[in-house]
């Protein structure tokens, strides 16, 4: 009669642990079963312990064999199986003595099952503790054990009870698998059984120095990832999920977030060999391989996919993979034919990515593939070898061709990581194909709403023929020449990232107010960001502590306050605002004096002569008078066409001494550091007077970029009437100081030779830049607040975009919004930014009734979004220098409504060819501007379209070189 249960114990030099595990055995209160002991050549007394339990007991069987490992000895045991029900026991663990009396009674309570597994305690030898726990990774819906299976191994072996019938059918364990053995026969066990887990402790797990898992731990997880990466290669994707009714809307959902899950978590193990899209092609190969299949399932996966792509992330496999497969779906690609993708290759590339990074982790790859792949990598990595993300653009069938696809494999064995991208022929269907190191996309066109979601990438590379649009994040693009030999075209793109060892890396240096605060924060950021660090080393200096909340730099930007230098040279000093905030005079007097005192520390006796502080001190007396009169507004100026003379009486230099001299001398202190090839930017007034300061004491060059109108903004920084007389003629000595002057604008720049005597030949022009990619991608980004404003009910949106002060004219756009509100329209407006006038406009949207239309998104540090689900972003400014946010909702596919400021947006666009410019301050001809866009479809479409090819013309790919020219300029200091 054959007995209740069959227990292969295999074992392999573990005598010491062996006797344990068999007398767990003879405890069992349920007696109907056989032992089949499997002896894998053992060298210790592994051999005489089974012997003497087997003479001792009829039901253990002995089976002495050579070597195989794990597999071989469990499919020799399975071999001479009699009993219905089969178990494993590892001959380090042990069973509890209820074992297999629990197992018959869940098995006749579930008489269908065949496959049964439960609850483990763990036995840390060490320590002696016992530890009962639940499962290795989260028992997953019943109808996607599989799909849990490829996130985390939750099956503990030795707790598994499996009707023999359904072994059978199923094969034993596969021999190559060294140590996921077990790991695969689960998954081919559930994809024909459905696993009923058993909440009972039937096992003791035992976690000692000498088991596989602890001499070689990265080996289990490669070779769980290749039994996992085998698996998904023979199985489409219902067969994945056997379990789930596809059939059924709910179910198919249930199933495709199920499989997502588990492909969008990075530590999943079927990840454990390297990013890989598998999982997540079988999804697509399902979902798209119907044209019935319903429309919300492709659209819940086309999510879920885009979310990836969109997420922070560094230049990985995974964060690459997701970002084609996005560039794929945007494209319009529905054919995903899935590839066999071969685990060697994959460990190969991980292997190369290793050695290219230094990872520390290198070796146990190699190891793994010399013993479990027989495979030999070198140990050498090739000079050219790299990690570069190479995208070959507008190739057509160029992959085709022989010379092309030996130069790719080339690239691909080296550790690059090279993509074909082309847009689709006639002939041709969109689709998409991943090859392990090479990945070919084929797509509609590429363009604003396909080529972003690739994000940035280090080259790109196309036919000389073909232009590559600056929806293209390449950082350096050179062209393929069909006129020269495969190794030719080969050696310049391993060149494209030279370093001429007579080249030196110049330091530039961007001075500014504060890390992050507005719109030349921004263009400082995107500079930095996109110089060519083959060239130029950037260093950013703040001058004061606060800042917004803003994009992080990169890693290899140092980034310096100067304040602390010149606290280490002079100590704590008082740092009152002369302008207000002391009410006392006693208070002024004596902050005035220790000013005095202070300037006369820190300017050098040649530098106060030349701008001759001294001898022209203001009486204090008007000073006092100003604060006590409590003057708000911008008092009456001269508006003199030449600088300030600086024998003017009425001038407080001190004020403006006693606020400039401290920065100067920090920056000179800061400027020791570096080198005298250094270039140093000065970002906006202060900054600027800061380095010709400076320059007076070190004789640093300095080019100052300037970001506003300063006739206007200068009055509303220094009300005092003194104090702004002094203020101009240091701004305009600065300015004349600096090799050059940049502004975003030629109407800016007039204004600065007009009323601030600045010579036209310092003026130079450079449009600030955006970078087109990077906008549009977070203009995609899902964010709550957007979807609901979006969702609600159909209305007209309109963005403003910018702080909260007098200067952006939010009562000329409260205005608008009362009188469309008067003529009966429908629309909904989101004031995006935060300042010091918020209070002021809630108050006014309350006055004209507009809470129910107009709402305070506040400051965001990422206002794409809100502009991307505008139907408009309208301008109210009372003056700009460039109106930034105009091309910057462009790039978010919005029609932008402006006021034609004196400067600025009549120059951003053309006068009106690419969006709509109404004279400055005219609230009917603003409404009236918006109301064209409401009733006009078809001009709003218009204007998109144009606004995408304007703003192609501000991209940093185009901006930058200008700036680099630039600084080459800059002469170096005199030493």
């Amino acid at each position: 009669m054959s007995p209740f249960a069959t227990i292969v114990v295999p074992t392999f030099n573990q005598a010491q642990y062996l006797g344990h595990a068999l007398e767990s055995l003879l405890a069992q209160t349920d007696t109907s079963w056989e032992a089949i002991v499997v002896n894998d050549g053992s060298t210790d007394d592994t051999a005489s312990v089974i012997d003497a339990y087997a003479a001792r007991d009829s039901r253990i069987r002995t089976v002495h064999k050579e070597n195989g490992g794990v597999a071989s000895a469990l499919n020799a045991g399975l071999m001479k199986a009699r009993g219905e029900w089969i178990h494993w026991l590892s001959s380090d663990d042990m069973f509890e003595p209820e074992k297999l009396a629990i197992n018959r009674r869940w098995i006749e309570t579930v008489p269908g099952g065949n496959f049964f597994f439960s609850y483990f305690t763990l036995l840390t030898e060490a320590t002696g503790k016992k530890e009962r726990r639940r499962l290795w990774g989260p028992l997953p819906d019943s109808a996607h054990q599989i799909l849990g299976l490829f996130h985390r191994n939750y099956i503990s072996g030795i707790s598994i009870c499996v009707r023999r019938a359904a072994w059978e059918q199923v094969g034993f364990f596969n021999e190559e698998l060294y140590y996921a053995q077990d790991y695969d026969q689960w998954l081919r066990l559930l994809s024909k059984n459905q696993g009923v887990f058993i909440p009972e402790w039937t096992v003791i797990s035992r976690n000692h120095a000498a088991q596989g898992s602890e001499t070689f731990p990265a080996a289990c997880y490669f070779d769980t990832a290749k039994a996992a990466i085998r698996f998904i290669n023979e199985h489409s994707f219902p067969e994945l999920v056997p379990w789930a009714d596809l059939s059924d809307g709910a179910s198919a959902s249930s199933a495709i977030t199920g499989a997502l899950d588990v492909a969008c978590d990075r530590s999943s193990f079927i990840y454990c060999l390297g990013a890989h899209p598998a999982l997540v092609l079988r999804v697509l190969e399902w979902v798209f391989s119907c044209e019935d299949r319903e429309h919300d399932q492709r659209k819940q996966v086309c999510s879920r996919i885009e979310q990836m792509a969109l997420r922070d992330s560094d230049d990985d496999e995974w964060s690459w993979m997701w970002r084609q497969l996005a560039l794929s779906l945007a494209g319009g690609a529905a054919s995903f034919c899935y590839s066999q993708i071969e685990p060697a290759e994959l460990a190969s590339r991980l292997y190369r990515s290793r050695q290219v990074s230094k990872d520390p982790s290198l070796q146990p790859v190699r190891d793994y593939m010399k013993r479990f792949m027989n495979i030999e990598v070198p140990l050498a990595l090739p000079l050219e070898a790299g990690s570069a993300r190479i995208v070959f653009l507008n190739c057509g069938q160029a992959e085709r061709h022989p010379a092309f696809r030996e130069a790719l494999q080339r690239l691909a064995d080296l550790g690059y990581r090279p993509m074909i991208l082309s847009s689709n022929h006639a002939a041709e269907a969109a689709l998409y194909e991943w090859h392990v190191r090479i990945t070919i996309v084929r797509i509609a066109s590429l363009d604003h709403n396909s080529l972003p979601w690739l994000g940035e990438f280090e080259l790109g590379i196309s036919l000389p023929d073909k232009e590559i649009p600056v929806w293209a994040g390449a950082g350096q693009l050179i062209h393929w020449d069909d006129g020269v030999s495969t190794e030719a075209n080969l050696q310049k793109i391993l060149m494209f990232h030279p370093t001429d060892a007579d080249t030196t890396i110049r330091p530039v240096l961007f001075l500014e107010r504060v890390l992050w605060g507005g719109g030349a924060e921004r263009v400082v950021y995107e500079i930095v960001r996109n110089l060519n660090r083959q060239r130029y080393r950037p260093v950013v200096l703040t001058m004061f502590d606060e800042h917004g909340k803003g994009l992080g730099f990169p890693a290899d930007v140092e980034t310096i306050n100067i304040q602390k230098y010149l606290y280490e040279a002079v100590g704590e000093t008082c740092s009152s605002d002369l302008n207000g905030g002391a009410e006392k005079i006693s208070v002024i007097r004596r902050a005035v004096r220790k000013g005095r005192a202070l300037y006369r520390r820190l300017l050098s006796a040649e530098l106060r002569e030349r701008i001759g502080v001294g001898r022209r001190i203001v009486k204090f007396r008007a000073l006092l008078s100003s604060i006590r009169d409590g003057q708000k507004g911008t008092p009456s100026i001269k508006k003199e066409s030449t600088p300030v003379s600086s024998s003017a009486p009425g001038v407080d230099f001190v004020g403006a001494m006693y606020h400039h001299g401290p920065q100067a001398n920090g920056l000179s202190r800061v400027m020791q550091r570096f080198g005298n090839d250094v270039a140093l930017i000065a970002v906006m007034e202060e900054a600027t007077v800061a380095a010709w300061l400076a320059q007076a004491s070190i004789g640093q060059p300095y080019i100052a970029s300037l970001h506003t109108v300063e006739s206007k903004i200068l009055p509303r920084l220094y009300p005092e009437n003194d104090r702004y007389l002094a203020e101009k003629w240091v701004l305009s000595s600065a300015c004349n100081g600096a090799a050059a002057v940049v502004f975003p604008s030629a109407g800016g720049g007039g204004d600065l030779h007009e009323n601030f005597g600045v010579s036209l030949e310092k003026i130079k022009v450079l449009w600030n830049p955006v970078d087109c990619v990077q906008i549009r991608r977070q203009s995609w980004r899902l964010v709550d607040e957007v979807s609901e404003w979006k969702s609600a009910a159909k209305t007209f949106r309109m963005v403003h975009v910018g702080r909260l002060d007098d200067e952006k004219n939010h009562e000329l756009l409260l205005q608008v919004c009362s009188r469309l509100k008067q003529r009966g329209r429908d629309f909904s407006l989101a004031i995006v930014g935060g300042g010091g006038d918020r209070e002021w406009i809630e108050r006014q949207i309350q006055e004209h009734s507009l809470q129910s239309r107009v709402f305070l998104a506040g400051e965001q540090q990422n206002p794409f979004p809100w502009m991307s689900a505008a139907d408009a972003l309208l301008l109210t400014s009372r003056f700009e220098a460039f109106a930034l946010v105009l091309v910057e909702a462009m790039v978010c596919g919005t029609a932008v409504i402006s006021a034609d400021c004196p400067t600025g947006p009549g120059e951003v666009l053309a006068n009106g060819e690419y969006g709509l410019l109404v004279p400055n301050g005219d609230c009917e001809a603003l409404a009236a501007a918006v109301e064209r866009l409401m009733d006009d479809d078809s001009l709003k479409e218009r204007l998109v379209k144009r606004g995408y090819r304007r703003a192609e013309d501000f991209d940093v790919k185009k901006i930058v070189p200008q700036w680099e020219a630039l600084i080459d300029s800059v002469p170096y200091r005199k030493r």
